[in-house]
């Protein structure tokens, strides 16, 4: 039991290099002590718990701001909030637990070159399949560490996360491997240091040259689109009273009021972006929140140019189905574009299984039901952009438009106000970050409570908003080549 206290608490350690503090040496630490542990493993058995202890420990406190949601003033559920904050982190860890096994059941006792490969590509792999099994989770990957040294972050634009990650674990491993490897001779330790060590030089190269590259592109672009993103800071408690949507409406609109004093040519297209569901069915429909709209949008130099991009909690009286949706209005206060969310988050927005098991008395609504449309809206011949609400920004493929048109920039809307003030708006804009390299494209992100932020091609945040306060970003939207080709 020491042993594996001892293990927890390098696991825990290890979730330092996730967001907010991001501290690169800790997973170095971490998984180079996980190596060793396993490899001294006497059993299969204790190599499965060492790496389910290990990454209890990891996901314990790195995703510890999980069950916020259930402590949300008036939530009736807040007695579930144990399981959550520990049922996350048990499934995750099942996955660690079974590339430790599977390791030590191939490698026996074996610590040579082709057992640290083994354990990397295995780790790797798990990693892998809870991105995608399941519906996938892949938060707070390794990879996401590199966020502090954006050089290495470039990377994940040459395939994705999943790359760096990899990349990630092999070089976090080889410490422990090189330390405890008993070689022949010493050549051969001072030969695979110097690979190890011409990766992470070349790759930081690489990361380098992409960054110069942008900066000489950026330099010559010229865009005419201007953005408008909005953060109103409404706390969770507050957004759906009913006295209150109203009031919060009126609120999105008067901060997104043009302001005169802004020297911009009248040719500007001007996108004014709002929040996930940041407006209900009942504004929607109502005349007098469309004549708001239709004012807000007229108030900007050519009217024609200007639209409104929001979150929407839409209901589709028809089907009697609820969608969290992005709309698109144009200065007539008409819908002209809408993206239903795919990806749906599993017993938060739908639950698996409906059918047999009921939703509504947990969330206290039926659940959303999942759009089909493909994540690019487009807004007139000459602009298109790619949307991503909320938890879709986690997933690489929503960044792919390599099959379909390009678009402009991507446009990522959220409501982060169930977390508070912990580490999860901060990760959460850290996987907006890569999103951006790996797609080359400009990531606009408009949070209810935050972090709101303008992110560039190399992942650079250039605009933001701090988390828990109220404000707007205003900003031309810069158009370099794509640097990913």
């Amino acid at each position: 039991m020491k042993e594996y206290l001892i293990i927890f608490i390098i696991g825990a350690f290890s979730s330092l290099s996730m967001a907010p503090a991001s501290f690169w040496p800790s997973i170095l630490v971490g998984l180079s002590c996980l190596y060793i542990y396993v490899n001294r493993s006497e059993s299969t058995k204790k190599a499965a718990i060492t790496g389910f202890v290990f990454s209890l420990g990891y996901f314990g406190f790195s995703l510890s701001w999980v069950g916020n949601a259930l402590l949300v003033e008036n939530n009736p559920y807040w007695w579930a909030w144990p399981i959550a904050i520990s049922g996350l982190p048990f499934i995750l860890s099942l996955f660690t637990s079974f590339a430790c096994a599977l390791h030590k059941y191939i490698c026996k006792s074996d610590n040579n070159f082709i057992s640290y490969l083994c354990f990397c590509f295995l780790l790797s792999l798990l990693e892998y399949a809870r991105g995608h099994l399941f519906t996938g989770f892949p938060w707070n990957l390794y990879g996401y560490t590199w966020v502090s040294i954006l050089p290495i972050a470039q990377l994940a634009s040459l395939w994705n996360i999943y790359l760096l990650n990899t990349i990630t674990i092999l070089w976090a491993v080889f410490p422990a491997f090189i330390i405890t490897f008993k070689a022949n001779n010493n050549k051969l330790k001072i030969a695979l240091s110097s690979i190890i060590i011409l990766s992470v030089t070349l790759s930081y190269l690489y990361g380098q040259n992409r960054i110069v590259n942008y900066n000489k592109s950026e330099s010559k672009s010229e865009s005419n689109i201007s953005l408008i993103v909005v953060q109103p800071n409404i706390k969770q408690s507050e957004k759906w009273k009913a006295e209150n949507i109203s009031k919060n409406f009126m609120k999105l609109v008067k901060t997104s009021k043009y302001n005169r004093s802004n020297k911009n040519k009248e040719n500007k297209i001007y996108l004014i972006i709002w929040p996930e569901t940041a407006i209900p069915q009942g504004i929607i429909d109502a005349p007098w929140a469309k004549a708001q709209i239709q004012n807000l949008l007229n108030s900007y130099p050519n009217p024609n140019m200007a639209y409104l991009v929001t979150g929407a909690l839409r209901y589709n009286h028809k089907l009697e189905t609820y969608h969290n949706s992005i709309v698109i209005f144009n200065n007539n206060a008409q819908i002209i574009q809408t993206y239903n969310k795919s990806h749906l988050v599993p017993f938060g927005e739908y639950m698996p299984l409906s059918n047999i098991i009921d939703i509504a008395p947990i969330v206290g609504f039926t659940g959303f039901q999942a759009g089909k449309e493909a994540n690019l809206l487009k807004i007139s011949n000459d602009i298109n952009i790619g949307t991503m609400i909320c938890y879709e920004v986690i997933f690489p493929k929503y960044a792919y438009f390599k099959d379909i048109e390009r678009p402009k920039l991507i446009i990522n809307v959220t409501n982060d106000a169930w977390y508070g003030i912990s580490a999860g708006p901060y990760q959460h804009l850290i996987q907006a970050q890569f999103r951006a390299i790996e797609s080359g494209l400009t990531v606009v992100r408009s949070a209810n409570t935050g972090i709101s932020a303008v992110i560039d091609a190399r992942g650079k945040i250039n605009n933001y908003i701090p988390l828990g306060s109220s404000n707007t970003i205003i900003t031309e939207l810069k158009l370099p080549i794509d640097i990913n080709k």
